[in-house]
């Protein structure tokens, strides 16, 4: 695949999967077993950040593929995980036929 269907398609698959798994993880887990999958995507974000903040002069160029996957993969799936959940905790609460 060239550079640009990496960078539309990536973020699109992020969103689909992490609004699929919020969506499970909202209908399924309760309590505090809930915050596992937004807890673990913070932490990637939180090591991405840092690994760019950490890029020495004349890095740059490999500092792209940490800022693809931050911006393009991570936030996104974050983002599909918070509403999921949102919205898998509405449908625990009814009943089902």
């Amino acid at each position: 695949m060239d550079l640009f269907t990496t960078l539309t398609l990536g973020p699109v698959a992020a969103v689909i999967v992490g609004a699929i798994a919020g969506l499970l993880a909202g209908k399924f887990l309760t309590g505090k077993a809930l915050w596992i999958l937004p807890g673990v995507l913070i932490l990637a974000s939180l090591y991405l950040i840092i690994r760019l903040a950490a890029v020495e002069d004349g890095a740059e160029e490999g500092a792209f593929a940490l800022l693809a996957w931050l911006t393009g993969g991570v936030f996104p799936a974050l983002f599909a995980v918070v509403m999921g959940t949102l919205g898998g905790r509405a449908l625990s609460g009814r009943k089902t036929l």
